[in-house]
């Protein structure tokens, strides 16, 4: 059973310090897929930046953009942004294939 009153004016570290409580992600309980979670993510993201160039609709300035957050827990911008990718790298079928670049 799960009783939150026993966690009321109690100084328990909720790290995963203490022994009382060792919560999902502390300790042998560990998610044992955090670390090709976090690799994947920045993977992606160095794929993206390296292969696309990004810029603002219209030609809008980045001064304009609305940096407004929404309360929450993530802090969420108030308004999605908008960004287009350019692919700017020339790649062809035989550089996929076979690794090779022609000149």
């Amino acid at each position: 059973e799960f009783y939150p009153e026993r966690f009321i004016n109690n100084d328990i570290d909720v790290r995963g310090q203490d022994f009382e409580l060792i919560p999902f992600g502390a300790g042998r309980r560990g998610c044992p897929g955090l670390q090709l979670g976090l690799l994947t993510v920045k993977l992606v993201v160095a794929q993206l930046t390296h292969c696309f160039t990004w810029e603002l609709p219209s030609g809008m300035q980045p001064e304009k953009l609305d940096m407004n957050e929404e309360f929450g827990l993530s802090m969420p911008r108030a308004n999605k942004l908008l960004a287009i990718p350019s692919y700017r790298l020339q790649v062809t079928h035989s550089d996929v294939i076979y690794g090779t670049t022609t000149d």
